[in-house]
């Protein structure tokens, strides 16, 4: 009966300890995703998740936020939790509430794979995640870092679950929301054994760094300098050089103006009046070289005419082959895109000059540019390759608008795309990001003599 008695108690003393070593993640967890963009850029997506318990079970919801359409737009979704070994398994189950531009695809989940790392002051899951590979939209992956929060209530994901009448099935929503401060991980453990108490010790002076440590936080923050000087815009203008130019106008002004032509005075012509002569009764001979001789005037010179012969008219442009957005042609759903237009310039020629590349790695990126509603470079591909062609403006068009419409995203989305414009001697590169509910414009003004 002893034996049977220390089994028991055995067992139940076995149970405690290992209940003790499970660790508890239920609460509420804030953080963000991190992946790198076709671009290069590091970008940070926020994220939290709620942990819930039901009948031993974990479960939660998530809450991500993205930037688009200059706003922010936030989804919340359910997840669920599994434990494999030390690593937390979280898979996306579908949006149950989003404020995104267009309807999220119900084929791309997210996979997040996690270890809890605790310290004296606070809770950290951090590991990585990555998506499925569909028809239209490939893999992506990245890394994530989440901290437990003890305010809670005050978290927008709690606020939205609020919203949607699902903070109810929260099991820690009972848990005091007190201000976020380093925590303790909180593990269930059995009593320590009373064991007889110490002499009294003297108490020791606080360690030092706890006093100089935030003092040098505080001064070093206050020495960053913060930069408000806003950054470049990309576009290079390379003006017309000055020599070059004032030698033009010099030119244009010598051809246009007469030159003076200096006009001799007429000379004067004196009259010559003969005297009455007495008559004579025979007339009387005289040599023909002793008359006097008429002065004849010289002759007129006339100013020689200036002709200013009209510059040769210009040659007519070759027309250009325009063709309306269509299936064949490219731009096929142009107005079911939402279009973006940050960028704008002015241009002084009648000709420009257009060319195309990939903005980033060639990765099978395909773009229709689209010129005031016409269609000028189909379905080109963006590569290291130059595409090249030359538009013709009418004196009567003072702006041109040209849209960049995403045929496909290549491997890695978004399409990016580098479009030089060449206005004569000056040039123009804009480089421009579309996908296939957004497209790039950019908006290109006639500038006016003054």
């Amino acid at each position: 009966m002893k034996r049977i008695t220390f089994l028991l108690l055995f067992c139940s003393l076995y149970g405690m300890a290992t209940f003790a070593q499970q660790e508890d993640i239920t609460g509420m967890w804030n953080g963000e995703l991190l992946l790198t963009d076709s671009a290069g850029e590091l970008v940070h997506l926020p994220y939290e998740i709620a942990v819930s318990e039901e009948k031993g079970k974990l479960k939660g919801y998530s809450r991500i936020v993205f930037h688009a359409n200059g706003k922010d737009e936030a989804g919340v979704q359910d997840i669920t939790i599994d434990k494999k070994g030390n690593n937390y398994i979280m898979e996306d189950e579908g949006f149950i509430d989003h404020q995104f531009s267009i309807n999220p695809s119900s084929r791309v989940k997210k996979t997040m794979t996690v270890q809890l790392t605790v310290t004296e002051k606070e809770m950290i899951l951090e590991g990585s995640w990555f998506t499925n590979k569909t028809r239209r939209y490939i893999a992506a992956k990245g890394t994530v870092v989440l901290k437990r929060k003890n305010d809670f209530k005050k978290s927008e994901l709690f606020k939205s679950l609020d919203t949607l009448k699902l903070s109810a099935k929260l099991s820690f929503k009972d848990r005091p929301s007190v201000p976020d401060e380093p925590t303790v991980a909180i593990v269930a453990t059995p009593a320590p054994e009373k064991k007889p108490d110490p002499p009294a010790a003297v108490k020791e002076p606080e360690a030092v760094p706890d006093l100089v440590i935030p003092a040098i936080g505080k001064t070093t923050a206050s020495l960053l300098p913060v930069n408000t000087t806003p950054w470049p815009m990309r576009t290079k203008v390379m003006p017309l050089a000055k020599p070059k130019k004032a030698q033009m106008d010099l030119l244009a002004k010598s051809s246009m103006k007469p030159k003076p032509v200096a006009v001799k005075p007429e000379p004067v012509v004196a009259a010559v009046t003969p005297k009455p002569k007495p008559e004579r009764k025979e007339p009387v001979k005289r040599d023909p070289d002793d008359e006097p001789a008429a002065v004849k005037p010289a002759p007129e010179k006339k100013p020689e005419p200036v002709v200013i012969k009209p510059a040769p008219p210009k040659p007519t442009p070759p027309p250009v082959a325009y063709v309306a957005p269509s299936v064949t042609g490219g731009a096929a759903e142009l107005d079911k895109r939402f279009t973006k237009s940050d960028q704008s310039f002015y241009f002084e020629n009648d000709s420009l000059v257009l060319t195309l590349y990939d903005n980033g790695d060639v990765d099978g990126d395909t773009v229709t540019v689209i010129m005031n509603g016409n269609v000028i470079f189909s379905k080109a591909g963006l590569s290291t390759k130059a595409n090249t062609k030359t538009v013709y403006i009418t004196p009567n068009m003072d702006s041109v608008k040209l849209v960049m419409y995403a045929e496909s995203l290549g491997e890695i989305p978004p399409n990016t795309g580098l479009l030089i414009v060449n206005d004569g001697e000056k040039r123009y590169d804009v480089r421009f990001s579309a996908d296939l509910n957004t497209n790039a414009a950019i908006v290109l003004r006639r500038k006016k003599n003054q």
